[in-house]
């Protein structure tokens, strides 16, 4: 931890950020505990940069400023990663922290890398800051379970629909918000109400299955119990298309054309095709008994 003397104007924090995890969680409290007066998250969008092969994200550049300011962070500046790819590391710390943000404070995870060809590491940047007058911070990685915390990790979780381990690696629910569109009706048929919101584009897709979840109505705060399949529903459609259905607990009234956020919390069981609408009804029951009997 950094010990300032003097009063500090402005904080730059460095980092993709992809998740806002508790790891970068921690990098967030380091920069709120500067003090300074205005603290920045400089980061870059997700199309932009080289994600190891990946091209799924767990927050949308959207979801991901929002977790940010909320955080801490009172700016997030999303720089062009095609415009500052080739910069050298002397360049970036004089160019763009000195000169451009004039920085009394710089703060970076201690896997950081940046500079063309991610020539600098988080050493380097501690060094090239610290001759130009700058204070560093190094955060360093936060462990869970024996293993680094790192979007990587959480977004194998999704995918195998482990949304307990991944929410708390993430330290909130994974989540899908949207606009609710008309769907197929069938639930209406079936003496259960659904509501569909489609899946977030590029953002990591959970194991098809049934899971609880909670649902807040946007514009309303208001919550409710619900559970949520993701898949391609292959009882009753053919299409092939992955949506997000859920059945909320409780009377919502009418929520078509309403934003709502669909948090996934448990993995129930996995989708499968029945052999009728009336055996996919008993089992959908069954889902809403165990519930309303949790949290």
């Amino acid at each position: 931890m950094i010990s300032i003397e003097m009063k500090v104007k402005r904080a730059v924090l460095l980092g993709l950020f992809d998740g806002v995890h508790i790891g970068h969680q921690a990098a967030l409290r380091a920069l709120r505990d500067t003090g300074a007066d205005e603290k920045i998250v400089y980061t870059f969008r997700f199309g932009e940069v080289d994600t190891k092969g990946h091209r799924s994200f767990v927050l949308t550049d959207r979801e991901k400023e929002q977790k940010l300011l909320e955080y801490g962070a009172d700016k997030v500046i999303f720089a062009s990663f095609p415009e500052v790819r080739d910069t050298s590391p002397e360049d970036f710390v004089k160019g763009t922290l000195e000169g451009e943000f004039n920085a009394d404070v710089v703060l970076c995870g201690e896997n950081f890398r940046f500079g063309k060809n991610a020539a600098g590491d988080a050493g380097l940047l501690k060094s090239l800051c610290e001759s130009s007058g700058m204070k560093a911070e190094i955060v360093s990685l936060i462990h869970h379970g024996g293993e680094t915390v790192s979007t990587t990790r959480i977004r194998s979780l999704i995918e195998n629909g482990e949304m307990a381990e991944a929410d708390e690696l993430l330290g909130y629910k994974y989540f899908f918000e949207g606009l609710v569109t008309h769907g197929m009706s069938m639930g209406r048929e079936m003496g259960i109400r659904t509501v569909n919101i489609p899946l977030t584009p590029k953002k990591v897709v959970p194991r098809f299955g049934v899971y609880s979840s909670d649902v807040t109505v946007t514009s309303t705060g208001e919550k409710f119990k619900g559970i949520s399949n993701v898949g391609v529903k292959p009882t009753v459609s053919d299409s092939g298309v992955i949506g997000l259905e859920t059945h909320i607990l409780g009377d919502v009234g009418d929520l078509y054309g309403k934003d709502i956020k669909v948090e996934l919390k448990r993995f129930y069981r996995d989708e499968k095709r029945f052999s009728s609408v009336g055996e996919l009804t008993a089992t959908i029951n069954k889902d809403i008994d165990k519930r309303r009997e949790e949290d």
